[in-house]
Formats: C-alpha cells, structure tokens, sequence
C-alpha cells in the first residue's frame, strides 16, 4: 500500500489498495474546515487558477476540534504538471479562502489518489537522467507525485456530498 508522506498520519485508506481513503485528524477527529485555492469552473467544482505567472490549485484541511491544520493537495507539490513540468505555483497561506455553502461550514473528506506503476515511474521519472540533474528522485517519490486527484467533501451539517470538489489529472 502506499501512502503519501505529508498525509501519512491522517489517510485512513477505505480499500484494499489503499488509494481512496477518508481524512482523519491526528486528534481522532473527522470534521474539518476546508481552505483551498483556484477557481470554480461548476457548483462547488474546483480548477487551477492563475498563480505568480504560473497555475495554483490548493486544498488544506483544519480540523473542527483541535484546529490542527494540513495541507492536503497543492498541484505544484504533487502532480507531474505542477511539479516537473514546472506549470504549478506554490500557493501562499494568504490567497486560500474559506470553503462554505449555504448549508454546510465544515466537511467529512475523502481521497482518491491515482500513481504511475512502479515499473513506469522507474522508467519515466527515476532512471530520467535529464529529471534527475534537478530533482533527484527515488522510489519513495512516487507516493507523492499522483497522476490524478480526486477530494470528495460531506457536509457535517447536512449530510450532502459534494463529488469531486477536486477532480484533477495530474499528468
């Protein structure tokens, strides 16, 4: 099963593969308040925005009880495009907002990852001597580097889903 490094203490996988799983907080907490950046391209749909000349797409969780907060996905950390590619921008703490409906100010969150097979991201991404002048990468990179997101949201108030608050192919 594999797990991404910033996430590890708080996916809790819900298949046996151990790609889709429910954010838990450190705390035991399973209500969070969602941050995010980009723009909405459909009702509660979440794209890439301009960012700094390049494009920003980011989504933290705060959790309800003990505040503690996490950065769940930022297209320039965790995607091929973002990240090699070289079209994400980091998005600074000062450009994310506070995601609210009409009904519902905190979420249950669910992800599912999607990553290269083991023996494709070798060929592709480790054994690529011109990636690796920059960027150096091993095997334990590829829990990191998805090639699709996808963040579902569950209103705590009123129990509706908001499917694929993001749904992005990373690659």
């Amino acid at each position: 099963m594999i797990k991404p490094k910033h996430l590890e203490k708080i996916f809790a996988p819900t298949n046996d593969a151990g790609n889709e799983g429910q954010i838990v907080c450190e705390c035991g907490c399973k209500a969070f308040q969602v941050r995010y950046f980009g723009e909405f391209y459909d009702t509660n749909k979440l794209a890439c925005a301009p960012c700094e000349d390049k494009f920003g797409q980011a989504v933290r969780a705060v959790c309800a009880d003990c505040k503690k907060e996490y950065l769940l996905y930022d297209f320039a950390l965790h995607g091929y495009d973002g990240l090699i590619g070289g079209d994400g921008a980091a998005v600074p703490e000062e450009l994310l907002r506070q995601f609210k409906t009409n009904a519902d100010d905190s979420f249950e969150i669910k992800m599912i990852l999607e990553y290269d097979e083991e023996d494709q991201f070798l060929e592709e991404i480790v054994n690529d001597r011109e990636l690796n002048e920059e960027f150096h990468f091993t095997m334990a990179d590829r829990a990191s580097i998805w090639t699709w997101v996808d963040i579902q949201l569950k209103g705590v108030q009123s129990g509706t889903v908001y499917p694929e608050f993001v749904n992005e192919e990373l690659a």
